[in-house]
């Protein structure tokens, strides 16, 4: 079996700590590595590297086009090891099958690439205005942007290895030094990135990488030395971070919690419906904060889903996700499995229906596996109301109407993702408009798939198509899912301050 063991990485050197994390592989429960679990003095330590790296220089004072060649290095040392770190994501985080390669592992080492290209040829570092002449001779005016600076980088366990790296790839472009503190159960993808970083030359203190629990969490949102805290996680974490940054006015990148509704407008088919599913809930046992949790479901189409789910259910293979065949894996703790086992039991007594699922599978006594579970109630439940991070999906029966759908979407303190289902792809997408979200999706169902053509779709002189996650839009909440946007140009330009600088 591999086993991955990690040293701290601080000012451009590995470094031991005074104890270590032991890392559980959350379908067998068995030991797959370890790492030094910093202190606080480590902490202290890594962030004023972290800050000589970015107060003296080099790495902020470089061209773009020299940030993008050390960027563009460490894309292809991640993607010459792809192997071994679909391997570690899979012990790490049990994700199965198709996840793993698109989103948690070789997935998002295109955003190094992506961001090296915007660093050279997407952002407008300089923006002069033309010079004028007055009595007191000639003055102008030039817009110029500059990185924020230190950045504390703190990552959940979820998606560790595209979070750790949404963070890192345009904090890099950007010119910014960071300290990265990934969760403490799924940390050792960091430590990918650091040797990758290393390898490829970036100066000592760009990057560090240190692993703790809330202290070491707490010295970065509260040092003055750090300028931005980006943070991907729950709203509750996010308001403390909010809070201790408060003092030193810390800029802030927020991508925090959701409670994302799939609508079913009236229109839609029987048939689809049946088909439906559990919908996402299944992607990464539910883990996922952008994941669609609620399904508004027309009054008249209810029935059809229900036949559907009851019909699907037992093929779901829950266990193994080394296994080609499993379809759901673990979720990653049992802190986590009792916390939704929580959830729903809080939904029965509210009154909920129990369609399928609810319980631990049987045969499986290893591991922290959870049926795919179906609830139907209202929106005013815990279940509606609340983050689960669990394979669950709770249906709202809705009169039809749009005006009724949108109110039910927008009954949320959330507001991070969602989509809209019609047959009409223009009534889907006004729906979605009045649905306040920060990424939506719209599908019609006219039925149907085409051939986009010679070179994918793209046309002569397009550049490449993209692959993997997070190179372009923008992805981000409204409400209490959060502040600023990552991926693609938006999210590089949260990690730049924009400063006017007048000449005479």
């Amino acid at each position: 079996m591999a086993r991955w063991d990690y040293q701290m990485f601080i000012d451009g050197s590995w470094t031991e700590g005074e104890s270590s994390i032991e890392v559980i592989n959350p379908a067998t429960e068995e030991v797959i590595g370890s790492v030094a679990q910093a202190t606080t003095k480590d902490a202290t330590r890594a962030i004023e590297a972290a800050r000589r790296a970015f107060d003296e220089g080099p790495w902020p004072y470089t061209k773009p086009a020299e940030r993008a060649a050390v960027l563009i290095k460490m894309a292809e040392i991640l993607e010459a090891r792809s192997a071994e770190l679909h391997d570690l994501v899979v012990a790490q985080t049990g994700t199965t099958g198709f996840v793993t390669d698109a989103i948690q592992g070789a997935g998002s080492i295109g955003m190094y690439r992506a961001n090296a290209a915007l660093a050279v040829h997407g952002i407008q570092w300089v923006e002069a205005g033309p010079p004028t002449g007055g009595p007191g001779g000639m003055a102008g005016s030039v817009l110029v942007r500059e990185p924020v600076g230190v950045v504390g980088a703190i990552t959940p366990f979820n998606f560790p290895f595209m979070l750790n790296t949404v963070k890192v790839a345009p904090a890099l472009a950007a010119g910014c030094t960071i300290v990265l503190k990934p969760h403490p159960w799924t940390p050792l993808d960091a430590f990918f990135i650091a040797e990758a970083a290393a390898e490829a030359g970036l100066p000592p203190g760009v990057l560090n990488v240190i692993v703790g629990h809330r202290e070491i969490g707490e010295e970065m949102t509260t040092s003055p030395l750090v300028d931005m805290i980006a943070m991907t996680g729950s709203t509750a974490t996010g308001r403390s971070i909010m809070a201790n940054g408060a003092p030193t006015m810390k800029r802030l990148q927020l991508e925090l919690g959701g409670k994302s509704a799939q609508v079913v407008l009236d229109d839609a088919t029987e048939e689809y419906v049946r088909n439906f599913g559990f919908g996402s809930v299944l992607t990464h046992c539910g883990q996922g904060c952008a994941i669609p949790t609620r399904l508004l479901l027309p009054e008249h189409l209810l029935d059809a889903y229900k036949e559907g789910v009851l019909a699907i259910a037992p093929r779901i293979k829950i266990g193994d996700p080394t296994d080609p065949s499993t379809v759901l894996g673990p979720l990653i703790r049992e802190q986590q499995r009792q916390r939704v086992e929580a959830y729903v039991a809080s939904g029965i007594e509210q009154g909920a229906e129990l369609l399928t699922g609810g319980k631990r599978p049987a045969g499986l006594d290893k591991g922290f596996f959870y049926e795919p579970t179906v609830l139907i109630g209202t929106n005013d439940m815990r279940i509606a109301q609340e983050e689960i991070f669990g394979p669950v999906l709770t249906v709202i029966p809705y009169s039809g109407t749009d005006d009724d759908a949108v109110r039910i979407a927008n009954d949320s303190v959330y507001g991070l993702a969602g989509g809209v289902v019609s047959k009409s792809t223009s009534r889907a997408f006004n729906v979605a408009r009045r649905i306040r979200a920060g990424s939506m999706h719209v599908q019609g169902l006219g039925g149907g798939t085409t051939d986009p053509g010679p070179g994918a779709g793209q046309g002569p002189g397009w550049g490449q198509t993209m692959t993997g996650i997070g190179q372009a839009g923008a992805f981000g909440g409204f409400k209490q899912s959060g502040l600023g946007r990552e991926w693609g140009r938006h999210g590089l330009e949260e990690f730049t301050e924009i400063k006017s600088i007048g000449w005479s």
